[in-house]
């Protein structure tokens, strides 16, 4: 998986009304429609398993990794702005007419063209309408995204999620996943779809410049002022199950200003954990089709199965399963050929003793039946590949009313003439087989006439 960092444009005059806008929702100004698409720069993660990072770096898109699999752009989150409304149920219900609703909801709390923006939905949004629920919708700037991917698309690069870095707390969020380096375990600060979601406070930023407190919560994604005696006024700081996740260069002064312990959540974390998001941001022009979806959420899919620690008992259970299946197999296998040794040593007790002029044994089944066939001969009863054992044996498979008008025999094969291969059925084809004769059919010149003639063979098999 290759997760890409979309460049982060200078914030510039804010468009939003509503106080749950992020504080950088200039990008919805427009003003990176001016800047050079090959200009970018990308921060880059490449990741085997989508849950820890082989390699970062940053690079201009001609030099980004390619053949890298999946590839993932990641929307900064000063780049989104979030927005929780009730939308009333419409009928019925497609993209185009959705758009059309949040444009005119949106219209009171943006300064900006509603048209210029991109909206970002959460897959549920049709269900969450329906049933009358709360819905948050994040937006940013059409115009800086195009441009974002654009440079991508030049290079041979396609982008086949679009997620957001940071997104509101809500039962479509990623579990957040953070590694105890030292410990070497693994645990899980998200919470499931059956349980309340708790906020998280996202703190990050550079050692060189001041900290930044993001609060992610069920209403949205919200930077928190700088001082934080005005911090009160969020209740979600407040909520007992509040998780706090620091960069690590900021844990000791969080720590203490907070009087709580953080949690350290680095850079790759973050989009490691933004990559799981289900709020997919490839909608509209940068939708891919059907296909390409099913078969990118079945990678997706193996990926977890294969690699998540959620999945372990089950993957756990599978090679149990596989292992006790191959030692039965072994087993059965081993039960089987000791079983038929035990007959082969039979039949040649039974051979020498039958047959005591025999003085080698080695395959007592043919060797008997061998036998069998000159101890036939030897008293005058027909063996079976004689002409009279033939001819009884396909008189049964012939109609009880055909008569044969001429035949031919040789050593083990029988040739009636004017006899098409379609009087025999199946059932006695089948016969004929388990006795040892094969069946087929051929044409015959016979007076300037063709006739069918059908060709019986013994397979002796003790010859």
């Amino acid at each position: 998986m290759l997760i890409i960092a979309l460049p982060l444009q200078a914030p510039s005059k804010a468009s939003a009304k509503s106080q749950t806008l992020s504080a950088t929702s200039a990008a919805h100004s427009g003003a990176a429609s001016a800047v050079t698409p090959h200009a970018y720069n990308y921060h880059y993660w490449l990741s085997p398993n989508g849950l820890s990072t082989s390699l970062s770096g940053q690079a201009a898109p001609a030099q980004l990794p390619k053949n890298a699999g999946e590839v993932v752009a990641v929307i900064p989150w000063q780049c989104v702005s979030w927005h929780a409304l009730k939308i009333p149920a419409f009928s019925p219900f497609t993209t185009q007419k959705l758009s059309a609703v949040l444009s005119g909801m949106l219209e009171d709390q943006l300064l900006d063209d509603v048209s210029a923006l991109h909206f970002i939905l959460p897959s549920n949004i049709r269900d969450a309408i329906q049933k009358g629920q709360e819905v948050v919708i994040g937006a940013c700037a059409q115009d800086w995204l195009r441009q974002a991917t654009k440079a991508l698309q030049d290079q041979g690069i396609t982008v086949q999620r679009i997620v957001c870095e940071l997104t509101p707390t809500t039962h479509l969020s990623t579990s957040i996943q953070t590694t105890d380096q030292k410990l070497g375990m693994t645990s899980d600060l998200g919470a499931s779809t059956a349980q309340s979601v708790a906020p998280v406070l996202h703190v990050l930023g550079a050692p060189s410049a001041a900290a930044t407190a993001v609060l992610c919560s069920a209403q949205g994604v919200i930077q928190l002022p700088q001082s934080t005696s005005d911090w009160s006024a969020f209740k979600a700081l407040g909520a007992k199950n509040l998780k706090i996740l620091c960069e690590p260069h900021w844990i000791q002064s969080t720590a203490d200003t907070l009087g709580r312990e953080p949690s350290p959540h680095n850079v790759s974390q973050r989009m490691l954990a933004a990559t799981q998001s289900n709020w997919d941001a490839a909608t509209g022009e940068w939708q891919q089709s059907r296909s390409l979806r099913f078969w990118r959420s079945v990678q997706r899919n193996y990926s977890a199965l294969r690699h998540h620690p959620h999945w372990s008992l089950a993957r756990k259970a599978f090679i149990s399963l596989v292992i006790l299946n191959l030692v039965g197999l072994n087993a059965w296998s081993w039960m089987q050929s000791a079983n038929l040794r035990s007959r082969e040593q039979d039949l040649s007790k039974l051979l020498k003793e039958t047959f005591p002029a025999i003085g080698l044994v080695v395959d007592p089944s043919l060797q008997m039946q061998r036998e069998m066939r000159r101890l036939q001969h030897a008293r005058g009863q027909s063996a079976a590949g004689d002409m009279e054992s033939m001819l009884a044996t396909i008189a049964q498979a012939l109609p009880s009313n055909f008569k044969l008008q001429s035949f031919n025999y040789s050593a083990n094969e029988l040739k009636l003439i004017g006899v098409s291969k379609d009087l025999v059925s199946p059932l006695g084809q089948s016969n004929l087989q388990k006795a040892g004769y094969t069946v087929r059919g051929e044409n015959m010149v016979i007076g300037g006439q063709t006739v069918p003639v059908l060709v019986v063979t013994f397979v002796d098999a003790a010859k």
